[in-house]
């Protein structure tokens, strides 16, 4: 079968978090998978764009790089604890562009939460420094662009990758973020969502599941109140409504449902939401929550 598994970028700061992905993804690999990685990069490049006077385009790539060989040299040790090749010829990190359009909205309206959460007083400094800032559950954090991802361009070389047998690392913090431009492609002020593009590469090379792992088990209603409810298993219609009405916190769990959605009504293949630190479980969809046609 074949799976993208994506890494949520606040999860995967956890070390522990990584190690435990990364063995259940080598032993889903010696089983005969085909497996791509995908990760987020939000508390990440976020850092960085406060202290670093680049453009959010060259951060991503910067942090695609950083957390891919990351989480590559954890497979690699996993692989040979199972007695697979460790030598880096197994796994492959890919710096991926995504294309964007550049009359997309979300250029005017920034909604992606970057960077650590801040206390009322440091994000009413930043503000004052020009940075976007917006309150969410736990804090205050920094928003920019987002727009819609409308195709991956290393597509071919991935596919060329999963059929030589390789464990693809790819479409780190959701790609670095490209228009389309007379000449060639640019790049644009941006971070896309990594859940979204994920989908969008699922759907792109004909993933037979999706699969997020993030720091909960998966999908709650009422989240964090005392009539809190696991979701185990839901269908796209139903789930769609609970968007509808609000359940879901955007910047967090929104966009996960969201491309949740995305891949299982194009594909009519199930998605998955779970927890990184029960990497087994979920990736052998158990103990999370369940998105079906």
């Amino acid at each position: 079968m074949r799976y993208v598994i994506a890494l949520g970028g606040n999860a995967i700061g956890d070390k522990g978090a990584i190690e435990t992905a990364s063995r259940a993804i080598a032993r889903l690999y010696k089983d005969g998978n085909e497996i791509v990685v995908t990760h987020g990069n939000g508390p990440q490049v976020g850092e960085l764009a406060v202290s670093r006077h680049e453009s959010l385009a060259i951060l991503t790539a910067q942090t695609q790089a950083w957390i891919g060989v990351i989480i590559d040299e954890n497979i690699a040790r996993a692989l040979k604890r199972l007695n697979l090749d460790g030598d880096y010829s197994i796994s492959e990190v890919v710096i991926t562009k995504t294309i964007v359009d550049r009359k997309d909205g979300a250029f005017r309206d920034p909604t992606k939460p970057i960077g650590r959460f801040y206390a009322r007083r440091e994000a009413a400094l930043l503000s004052r420094r020009g940075f976007a800032m917006k309150k969410l559950v736990n804090g205050y954090r920094r928003v920019v662009p987002s727009p819609e991802p409308r195709g991956i361009v290393q597509r071919s070389m991935i596919q060329e990758l999963l059929r030589s047998k390789r464990l693809v690392i790819a479409c780190g913090g959701g790609g670095i973020p490209v228009t389309r431009e007379r000449g060639g492609l640019a790049f644009a002020e941006a971070v896309i969502d990594k859940d979204k593009a994920s989908a969008l590469l699922a759907k792109e090379i004909s993933a037979d599941r999706f699969i997020i792992l993030t720091n909960v088990d998966g999908v709650y209603l009422n989240f964090r109140k005392k009539n809190q409810e696991f979701v185990s298993r839901i269908s796209v219609k139903k789930l769609k409504g609970y968007l509808k009405l609000g359940y879901f916190e955007p910047g967090s769990m929104e966009p996960k449902v969201r491309a949740c959605i995305d891949f299982v009504e194009s594909t009519h293949r199930p998605a998955g939401i779970g927890n990184i630190n029960k990497s087994e479980l979920a990736i052998s969809m158990k103990g999370l929550t369940i998105v079906t046609p």
